[in-house]
């Protein structure tokens, strides 16, 4: 499954929410440099409205803008690291590909980095600039049936436990799950999605965001992982009524 794939299944920016990125970045403290405000305001325009893909390269907004390639490329970087895009590529010669996150969505990305402290992960990296769950996901490789058995066999477990009231409850949520990194997390989830019939593309069609909030709020303990999965099915079975 590649990066377009994910890219593609994510709604557009429509004007309204654009509007609200111009303003946000606008009033940051400290400002973005002006070379990388007008590539933002570029790569907004650039959105295909339909699909939401937007893959400019930097020679040609090199042009567009009148700043050089390097200014350009400069520009990619300082907007992934203050949060503003996710980048990412299916090879190495392929174009980078810009996903672009609205006011709500960095509001949600500065929360889950405010809880990451708290479950004693690294502070350096904020949610959207440390290693994309993406590339995750495109290492992940589909479940053998033995594999499948055994996480059904835990899910019941868990299940059965969590019935017994909240002692039971508590035993569940173990040291275990905090120490799950997104990766790992993922690739859990992934194998529930192919049980319940959706698939490895039922968790690509989930905004990216959606299983870093889920594995935040596990690894704080407001969650278990079963209440974690249990989240993301409910996300993607409400996103599926609504197509």
């Amino acid at each position: 499954m590649s990066g377009t794939h994910l890219a593609t299944k994510r709604k557009p920016l429509d004007l309204m929410q654009k509007w609200h990125v111009v303003q946000y970045w606008s009033q940051q403290t400290p400002p973005l440099k002006r070379a990388t405000f007008t590539v933002l305001m570029r790569l907004l325009d650039r959105q295909n409205t339909k699909t939401g893909r937007c893959d400019p390269s930097a020679v040609g907004l090199a042009e567009e803008t009148g700043f050089s390639e390097r200014s350009v490329r400069s520009a990619f970087k300082e907007l992934e690291e203050r949060g503003a895009v996710k980048r990412f590529r299916i090879t190495l010669r392929s174009r980078n590909q810009f996903l672009i996150f609205s006011v709500s969505e960095l509001r949600q990305n500065t929360l889950l980095a405010e809880r990451k402290p708290r479950a004693g992960l690294r502070t350096g990296l904020n949610s959207v600039s440390a290693l994309p769950a993406t590339r995750c996901r495109l290492n992940l490789r589909p479940a053998s049936p033995e594999t499948i058995k055994e996480t059904k066999k835990k899910k019941e477990d868990a299940e059965n436990a969590f019935a017994h009231g909240p002692r039971s409850h508590c035993i569940v949520r173990s040291s275990s799950s905090g120490e799950m990194d997104l990766g790992q997390f993922e690739q859990r989830v992934v194998k529930v999605f192919e049980r319940e019939g959706y698939g490895y593309e039922g968790l690509l069609a989930l905004p990216a965001q959606d299983a870093e909030l889920a594995h935040g709020l596990m690894v704080t303990g407001e969650l278990t992982f079963s209440g974690a999965v249990a989240r993301l099915l409910k996300r993607y079975r409400n996103q599926k009524e609504q197509m």
